[in-house]
């Protein structure tokens, strides 16, 4: 038995539609059985086919047969009623009919047929709007940036700012940071939302205090775009720090390595995002030696509490500095956790309690604005 289907791709309801098409075969009686769906250009599309003869052979039967006028189809119905395509018997004898029976059965194939096509095409759809959402978003419609405080925890300093995205769908919902990046990721777009998200971050240097630098985010896929460096070369590259942001593993460290190196090579610094929350973030350390490791808010939150947080905080730190790397703790909310992470010699934090992400900081209002922050 061979199925061929036209337009199938990656489409994870082909098999299910394959195997209905087998069994309509096997009812029908014939050597060729096709899914036919209209389109723009012709109301007989050959969507998928299930078939007992070998390729050449099919396609040959398929040329030579005028399917809209086999006598034996049976009408593909959506859920909603509306027509969907058909079921034809290819290769019949002209004088053969469907008996009852096999009108009976092959209306049920149909209708299962139906449902997996209606679920399909409603994902396809689904699919589309955010892709078209996505789109929106990299062109600036629906995001913002905000910039967070990086503090110096001995003198109270601001020495910086993280550049963050934020995102709002049509009727104006918060839409969670991570997840628009992720879905991004999974359309195949990823690289191109981060790239806008960077550009839309790089002219806020210029209202930030002298002496401060700007974080961005990049996975290592962005990092390894040459788009992404031409961004990076357009600003003063001593005012800037990437954080490299991915949670996966890396494939390949030698291609990043090298394309960081020169990166640093130019001014720029290097810090790895949430330090401790993987074994992915662990690697990046190892094999990149960044300027700056950035504690994960897993680790922060509740620090003064749990003995456990504070052992993986204080180890975290030892770590960071045999390799010369400042530590950044995110995420600090409350008082005693500050404290707790002073004592264990952590450099910098930024959190609500130091400054919550805003698009106008009082700190960065314009260049001579001063840096300075009352500790709590």
């Amino acid at each position: 038995m061979q199925g061929h289907g036209l337009d199938r791709g990656n489409d994870e309801d082909a098999d299910a539609v394959a195997q209905l098409l087998s069994l309509a075969r096997d009812i029908f009686g014939t050597p060729v059985v096709a899914l036919t769906r209209s389109t723009d250009l012709t109301d007989h599309h050959v969507e998928q086919t299930d078939s007992a003869l070998d390729p050449h052979a099919t396609v040959r039967l398929l040329a030579d047969t005028d399917l809209s006028s086999c006598p034996m189809t049976v009408d593909v119905v959506r859920p909603d009623g509306a027509p969907d395509g058909r079921l034809v018997g290819v290769g019949a004898e002209p004088e053969e009919r469907l008996d009852s029976r096999q009108f009976e059965a092959l209306h049920v194939v149909a209708a299962l047929i139906a449902g997996v096509l209606h679920h399909r095409d409603r994902r396809r759809a689904e699919r589309d709007d955010r892709l078209a959402s996505l789109d929106a978003l990299v062109s600036g419609a629906g995001r913002t940036t905000v910039v967070q405080p990086i503090v110096d925890l001995r003198t109270g300093v601001v020495v910086g700012a993280e550049a963050l995205s934020r995102f709002t769908g049509v009727e104006g919902a918060a839409r969670h940071p991570e997840q628009v990046f992720n879905d991004a990721r999974t359309s195949g777009i990823g690289v191109r939302l981060e790239q806008a998200a960077i550009a839309s971050a790089l002219p806020l240097l210029d209202r930030m205090p002298p002496g401060t630098y700007l974080s961005v985010n990049a996975s290592a896929d962005a990092l390894l775009d040459e788009s992404t460096h031409d961004l990076l070369k357009a600003v003063d590259p001593g005012r800037l720090v990437v954080e490299i942001t991915e949670h996966d593993p890396v494939e390949d460290y030698v291609a990043l390595t090298e394309v960081t190196s020169e990166l640093r090579r130019q001014g720029l610094r290097m810090a790895v995002d949430d330090a401790g929350a993987g074994f992915a973030s662990l690697q990046h350390v190892l094999h990149l030696n960044p300027d700056i490791v950035k504690l994960d808010i897993a680790f922060v939150r509740g620090i003064d509490n749990d003995p456990a947080r504070r052992a993986v905080a204080r180890a975290l730190v030892g770590f960071a500095s045999e390799l010369g790397s400042t530590m950044v703790a995110e995420g600090v909310e409350r008082r005693n956790e500050l404290e707790v992470l002073k004592d264990l010699g952590v450099a910098c934090a930024q959190g609500y309690l130091l400054g919550r992400p805003t698009a106008n900081p009082h700190w960065g209002a314009g260049p001579d604005d001063t840096t300075a922050v009352v500790l709590p």
